[in-house]
């Protein structure tokens, strides 16, 4: 995968682009573009939040409560998958035989709290997410 960032010119916008591989993409097909339009609505959301402006409506008005609502929809659909995506990284992780002290270095915390967070990875058979993650479907 390759992220590629540009400005477009005489625009003060960003763009960029993610190029899957073509492994990712024959594995992620039907994922990777409702993962991109969440992706897109995080940034959205950010921005509003930071800025007190939607930008992507003409003249660019302050928010009103449906900007927060279509934002919020998308957000609660990103967070089981990226629960159900790091859980099945420890999973995969562990099952290959690393210790906990690169986890925890991952995970930006201490050894004993990525013990912690990897039996109860282990401790439960993989969740609906988890599974999402690993092997596709779910939703």
């Amino acid at each position: 995968m390759t992220v590629v960032y540009r400005a477009p010119e005489g625009d003060d916008g960003l763009e960029f682009t993610v190029r899957l591989t073509p492994e990712e993409t024959t594995a992620l097909t039907r994922e990777a573009r409702l993962l991109a339009e969440i992706v897109d609505s995080c940034l959205w959301a950010l921005g509003m939040l930071r800025t007190g402006v939607n930008s992507r409506d003409a003249g660019g008005p302050a928010p009103i409560p449906g900007d927060w609502y279509a934002a919020l929809r998308d957000l609660e659909r990103i967070a089981p998958r990226i629960e159900g995506t790091r859980d099945a990284v420890i999973r995969a992780l562990a099952e290959s035989g690393e210790g906990t002290d690169r986890l925890a270095h991952a995970m930006h915390t201490d050894e004993e709290a990525a013990l912690r967070r990897r039996a109860a990875v282990l401790g439960n058979p993989p969740s609906e997410w988890e599974t999402w993650a690993a092997k596709g479907a779910a939703d």
